[in-house]
């Protein structure tokens, strides 16, 4: 697991850059992986975030399954935001709002909550993504 998200080793699988900000990321590229996402967390660290990687554009929805912390979600189609939720609420015991981007998306970041608003970040700012290389 990455951490730079919080957990296990130091190094973020990948960078995000919006509006001069860089997210440090856990990228989560298989279905497993994106089924469990941010859930069974305590936290997000700020300037930290989660990214979904996905093969082709789709409207996927999110929910808040297993979630202990609300966040942003930032829905992202060919490097650049075309939708933004903010302070999505988790709900002890449920999973919580079921939200789905208001066009295609091929990735999404989720940050802590506040975090996208914070930052100024808005639809059609640019989303500079980079994977880290392992040797």
């Amino acid at each position: 697991m990455t951490a730079g998200c919080g957990e296990g080793d130091p190094k973020p699988d990948g960078w995000i850059e919006i509006r001069g900000q860089r997210v440090a990321l856990e990228i989560v590229d298989t279905a497993p992986k994106q089924a469990k996402g941010l859930g069974d967390r305590d936290s997000l660290a700020w300037h930290h975030g989660m990214y979904f990687e996905y093969p082709a554009p789709g409207f996927y929805a999110f929910w808040m399954k297993d979630m202990r912390f609300s966040i942003d979600i930032v829905w992202l189609r060919e490097g650049r935001i075309v939708d933004v939720d903010v302070r999505v609420p988790y709900q002890e015991g449920s999973n919580g709002p079921t939200v789905r981007p208001s066009e295609l998306v091929d990735a999404v970041l989720e940050v802590p909550a506040g975090y996208a608003v914070s930052n100024g970040w808005q639809i059609g700012d640019r989303a500079l993504f980079e994977r880290v290389q392992r040797e």
